[in-house]
C-alpha cells in the first residue's frame, strides 16, 4: 500500500514563511544595496534612508527620507528615480506602485 501524506496548506505555508526568512532578509540586503547604489545624490537623505525592515516573518525594504515617495515615483513635474522599485523587480514579480 502506497504512503499517504496529508499536507495541510496553512501549516505548510507557515513552515515556508520561516524557512525563508534568512532568505528573504538576504534579497532586501541585496535590493537596499542595489537602491543605494542607483540613487541619485542631492542631499545623501534618499540613498541614506534606504534600509530593510523585519516585522515579525515580514521583511521590507524601506525608504526613510519624507520625500522618498515623491523621489520614488515622480511628481507632475518631476520624473521618477524608481530605485527602489527597479531592483525589487529584479528578484521577483512586482505588482506595486508604479512609476510616472
Amino acid at each position: 500500500m502506497p504512503t499517504r501524506f496529508v499536507v495541510y496548506p496553512g501549516a505548510a505555508k507557515a513552515e515556508a514563511i520561516e524557512a525563508s526568512f534568512d532568505d528573504r532578509l538576504d534579497i532586501g540586503m541585496e535590493i537596499a544595496q542595489g537602491a543605494r547604489a542607483d540613487a541619485p545624490v542631492l542631499t545623501g537623505d534618499y540613498r541614506d534612508g534606504i534600509t530593510v525592515e523585519a516585522d515579525g516573518d515580514r521583511v521590507f525594504v524601506v525608504d526613510e527620507d519624507e520625500d522618498s515617495i515623491f523621489k520614488e515615483y515622480g511628481t507632475v513635474d518631476t520624473p521618477p528615480h524608481a530605485v527602489l522599485t527597479n531592483n525589487a523587480a529584479r528578484f521577483g514579480e512586482y505588482s506595486g506602485w508604479q512609476p510616472r
